[in-house]
């Protein structure tokens, strides 16, 4: 019902009485996610970084399994260009939920953005793997990382050790990271 509220003063431009409304949520309910994650977006839209980030983390250590908030802290921390950091949230969220394809596109772009092609191929692979699964993943996504990941294909080429396919191998006693499989091109477990 806070949030609900809160959400109706945002849209109806009050800012201000929105963000008193989600953090009366989070004293309510300092187990839901969904308190911090409003008041952490609406900290984001009015240029609060600082405190969108600091909304995001309060979150995630009551709910550290929560994908959308560690995508949303992603975005804050790049926002803020902290690009080594928002990576490692990404990195974070995507071994938390292996099967959230937004985390994996969103991992992908950044990857990208800091020309880490290995890193970038893997969750584009991820995506068309997730979405071949029929998991719940958008077209213009699905579309948008196969075509990514046959331009990465001719970029990192042979060259990267991460394509070993002894990585697939459960007998090497290798821990490969999902990333790491899919560059590897391992079948899913």
């Amino acid at each position: 019902m806070l949030i609900a509220t809160g959400e109706r003063f945002l849209a109806a431009g009050d800012p201000g009485s929105a963000i008193g409304y989600f953090r009366d949520a989070v004293s309510v309910d300092p187990d839901g996610a969904e308190g911090y994650g409003a008041l952490g977006r609406v900290y984001l839209q009015r240029g609060r970084v600082t405190d969108a980030v600091d909304a995001f983390r309060a979150g995630l250590r009551r709910r550290p399994d929560n994908a959308r908030l560690w995508r949303e802290l992603a975005r804050a921390l790049e926002t803020a260009g902290d690009l080594e950091e928002a990576s490692r949230a990404l990195r974070e969220c995507t071994r938390r939920a292996p099967e959230d394809a937004e985390a994996y596109v969103a991992r992908a772009s950044l990857a990208r953005r800091r020309a880490k092609w290995s890193e970038a191929l893997g969750a584009y692979r991820r995506v068309i793997d997730l979405a071949a699964a029929g998991a719940n993943v958008a077209a213009t996504d699905a579309a948008d990382a196969r075509r990514f990941s046959s331009a990465l294909e001719v970029l990192v080429g042979g060259v990267d050790p991460a394509r070993d396919p002894s990585v697939c191998s459960e007998a090497s006693g290798a821990r490969a990271t999902s990333v790491r499989r899919a560059l590897a091109r391992c079948r899913p477990r």
